[in-house]
């Protein structure tokens, strides 16, 4: 299941940057192609859960919460962008601002109604994953706008449509912010000095290392959130982590050496010790 999920989302990553290099000044194309190349994955993995004989409850948690879940938020997501970017005003660069502002505002108003979900999703919380994203003896409904939806139980769970809009609504939270930032004094904007480091290890060893340093509380008295820490590693070494709880779902999911990385910087760091203390008696 999880080489699945890996696969399908460095297909989409991939196929996604093809999509913003090709139609750069055309985010129409660019939300409507992604939109139709994720919705021809999910047929694809909903297929293949669909016909496995036997399937584990653990299986059936991660294809729900990581997978079904995930592509129908970025589904989600690229519609949300499209319906934005649609009606945004053409001139002047204000308005456009004040546009996304507005915006903003209310997508975290959206999220402040889903706040318990939201705080599960951003957490990465697994303690009512039961509960939330396995299926039930019965088929069930969801009021939606007036209209009862009929929900088929042997595909889906009660949840997985409220926590894919919660992470759509997060992402579309940031692209929001990224817009607003790149329209903020646009003239005076001053490049920043190109950093000469470069992180050429895995995003998985510096989300790990994040991860670390977040629970030893190093920064700022231990008072800096997760997500501060993480936008803070992405500016200084002109990274995209994306969807870092869900790589630290995948370390905490490993069956041997969770702390692969960091027990590699410890045995280096005592390697180089002992050769030091070694250089010391020559």
């Amino acid at each position: 299941m999880n080489q699945i999920f890996q696969k399908i989302n460095e297909d989409i990553t991939t196929y996604v940057k093809k999509l913003e290099e090709q139609y750069r000044h055309d985010s129409s194309q660019i939300t409507e192609m992604a939109i139709h190349f994720i919705s021809g994955r999910l047929e694809f993995v909903k297929d293949k859960f669909e016909n496995l004989n036997s399937l584990s409850p653990e299986d059936e948690i991660f294809y729900f919460k990581n997978i079904k879940c995930h592509l129908l938020a970025l589904i989600q997501y690229y519609h949300m962008v499209q319906k934005l970017e649609i009606k945004k005003p053409a001139i002047p660069l204000r308005k456009i601002k004040k546009y996304y502002l507005k915006a903003l505002y209310k997508i975290k108003k959206q999220i402040g109604t889903n706040h318990f979900f939201y705080n599960y999703y951003k957490t990465n919380s697994n303690k009512l994953d039961r509960q939330f994203f396995t299926r039930l003896e019965h088929d069930f409904f969801l009021p939606n706008d007036g209209i009862i939806m009929d929900i088929d139980k042997r595909y889906t769970t009660p949840s997985v449509y409220m926590f894919a809009n919660v992470e759509a609504l997060e992402m579309t939270r940031h692209y929001l912010k990224k817009k607003i930032k790149s329209l903020t004094s646009p003239q005076i904007t001053i490049q920043p000095k190109q950093s000469r480091l470069k992180w050429t290890s895995s995003k998985s060893d510096l989300i790990e290392s994040i991860y670390a340093l977040h629970s030893a509380g190093v920064f700022n008295n231990g008072k800096a959130d997760l997500k501060e820490i993480a936008e803070y590693f992405e500016e200084i070494f002109d990274l995209d982590l994306g969807q870092y709880n869900r790589v630290f779902y995948d370390i905490r999911a490993r069956k041997n050496n969770k702390t692969k990385f960091l027990d590699s910087l410890r045995d280096a760091l005592t390697k180089r010790m002992k050769d030091t203390d070694s250089e010391l008696f020559l």
